[in-house]
């Protein structure tokens, strides 16, 4: 009985030692944009956080929030950080995208503008810069005109110019007398000779500057691989938070910049700005209705757009508590 009790123990542990690694599920994360609001992704990938909870995380930048959720609707990615805008209208248009989490919930931008301009009433009959139309640089730049006045369509001349790099090269040639720049692009175009005109963040008015979207036939069948992500996200902000020499080399990485104030002014911005818990934030969904031209919106309930059960199944869990991430 001894013997066979070593052998069925030996033979456990060989079995254990020697057994094939458990396959990850793979993941296609597209982000929009380099900016800080993207860093404890970017975080949460580099110090492998999705891994241990079983997803093999691939990183993806493209940059313009219609172009992701075209990709998305494609299945070439499974989850994906987006603008709100292009969301909204795509739901209004019949797509099958749902916002299933938070990352930012304001507009997180800083009007840059040429040293002249001094009010937003100066940008009158000047050309303005947006990365994309229906992005949230060009639902913040429109907010931002509509609230001090001026028409949008008439008033200015609204350029779509590609990402964020290209806004603020165009700020630092006079192409355009504002645009709408996060964390670090704003810092580079100071550097060029722009100048803050307000922060789009304390606007007070919230906005899906960037959520987390799926489609609702992924988020039916793919539940638990939705809930893993969320682990990872999540547990990748909270390291973030604690472990700001790593989070500086990592931004360092992706931003591909080297000057200390530009990274140390991204992860500030990101901290400040990156929702914890990742909740989706309705009163948002209501301001994109409000500026949408799509004529669904008027009438469109914000509740359909946004499914939170699974970071409030988490949070009803008490997993955000086991990490150290409160509200």
């Amino acid at each position: 009985m001894k013997r066979l009790l070593v052998a069925v123990l030996f033979l456990s542990a060989f079995a254990a030692e020697h057994a094939w690694p458990q396959p990850r599920t793979k993941l296609n994360i597209v982000y929009p944009a380099i900016s800080g609001i993207n860093a404890a992704l970017w975080f949460a990938a580099e110090t492998r956080a999705f891994e241990k909870h079983g997803l093999e995380v691939k990183l993806i930048y493209i940059p313009t929030a219609l172009q992701v959720t075209r990709v998305v609707l494609t299945g070439d990615s499974q989850i994906a950080f987006s603008g709100g805008t292009p969301v909204v209208n795509a739901v209004l248009g019949g797509a099958d995208l749902v916002f299933i989490g938070g990352v930012a919930n304001v507009p997180a931008f800083y009007m840059m503008a040429l040293p002249e301009i001094k009010s937003v009433a100066d940008l009158k009959g000047k050309a303005v810069g947006v990365t994309r139309f229906g992005s949230s640089t060009d639902f913040a730049m429109r907010y931002l005109l509509l609230k001090q006045g001026l028409n949008p369509d008439k008033d200015v001349t609204v350029l779509q110019l590609g990402g964020m790099p290209e806004l603020a090269a165009a700020l630092s040639k006079r192409l355009i007398a504002a645009a709408p720049l996060s964390a670090p692009t704003h810092i580079r175009a100071r550097s060029a000779g722009a100048q803050p005109l307000i922060d789009l963040a304390k606007a007070g008015v919230y906005f899906p500057h960037t959520a987390v979207i799926t489609t609702r036939g992924y988020l039916k069948t793919n539940r638990e691989i939705v809930v893993s992500f969320f682990k990872g996200y999540s547990e990748g902000i909270q390291r973030f938070l604690q472990d700001k020499a790593t989070a500086k080399k990592i931004i360092q990485q992706y931003t591909r910049d080297s000057a200390d104030d530009i990274i140390e002014a991204t992860y500030q911005y990101s901290v400040d700005y990156i929702v914890r818990p990742p909740f989706a934030n309705r009163e948002g969904i209501v301001e994109t209705l409000k500026l949408s031209t799509v004529p669904e919106a008027s009438k469109a309930n914000p509740d359909h757009f946004i499914d939170n059960s699974v970071v409030k199944g988490l949070e009803e869990q008490g997993f955000f508590r086991q990490i150290g991430m409160t509200r």
